[in-house]
């Protein structure tokens, strides 16, 4: 569903991001990022909606390159859910639901069933949160609403860059069993980020670990748990594993 060839990302003050990325993310598939910071796993994400555009390669979305759609279309296709809990602070809870939705012209009264529907989903009852503003909310809440908000026009493509590292360990295990929820419910093609090999574990289809621009090893929790490609890779997973249980 999206392919990455070649792919290459370079800035003049810092040199090369990423370094000729190989690699292919399946439909509905659950993918995750992984690696420490300053890997380009975050570069990588963004190049999908085309927040950046990278320096050589192609990448393909359902075999068409990203560059030849309208960039509208294309993000539009695309749910994003981000560390920073983007909600607009003026707008209720339903109204932020409802952005991409009304934007992709769905009527009304979809759009308010689908907002219930997707609510109840997430054991937030609508009667009590559908008129509530962001400042009312929790930091799980509105996270979760910032997932809401991406899913509710039933986009192509999930991304998600670190959503859940800001919050306390309870709303993080909560939030990450109910992206698992959705997934299963949806099978949104999901691509993920995060700097927690244990949160890639929970997660993930297939992992893709990064360092320093570079893939160093692509396959699924067993056999990245089972076979690590390389030190780095086995060390990377024991000092997460350290540091989440001390």
């Amino acid at each position: 569903m999206i392919k990455y060839q070649n792919v290459s990302m370079s800035y003049p003050d810092s040199g090369k991001v990423l370094d000729d990325l190989n690699f292919e993310i399946k439909k509905g598939e659950f993918f995750v990022i992984v690696g420490p910071s300053g890997s380009g796993k975050t570069t990588t994400l963004k190049l999908i909606n085309r927040l950046i555009e990278q320096s050589k390669g192609d990448i393909f979305f359902n075999n068409k390159k990203i560059k030849d759609y309208p960039l509208r279309d294309l993000r539009l296709s695309m749910g994003y859910v981000l560390q920073q809990i983007a909600l607009f602070p003026n707008m209720t809870v339903a109204e932020n639901i409802a952005l991409i939705p009304e934007m992709k012209k769905m009527d009304k009264k979809t759009i308010t069933e689908t907002t219930d529907k997707l609510l109840n989903e997430v054991g937030m009852d609508p009667k009590i949160y559908r008129n509530r503003l962001p400042k009312d909310l929790s930091g799980g809440e509105k996270q979760r609403i910032g997932i809401l908000r991406a899913i509710a026009a039933n986009p192509d493509v999930l991304l998600m860059d670190e959503p859940f590292s800001a919050l306390d360990p309870i709303s993080k295990s909560q939030l990450q069993d109910l992206i698992t929820k959705i997934h299963k419910a949806y099978k949104i093609t999901t691509v993920f980020v995060t700097h927690d090999m244990n949160e890639a574990i929970k997660l993930a289809d297939r992992i893709c670990i990064m360092k320093d621009g570079k893939i160093v090893q692509i396959g699924s929790p067993e056999q990245i748990i089972n076979n690590p490609a390389n030190n780095f890779v086995s060390q990377f997973f024991e000092n997460e594993s350290e540091l989440i249980h001390e």
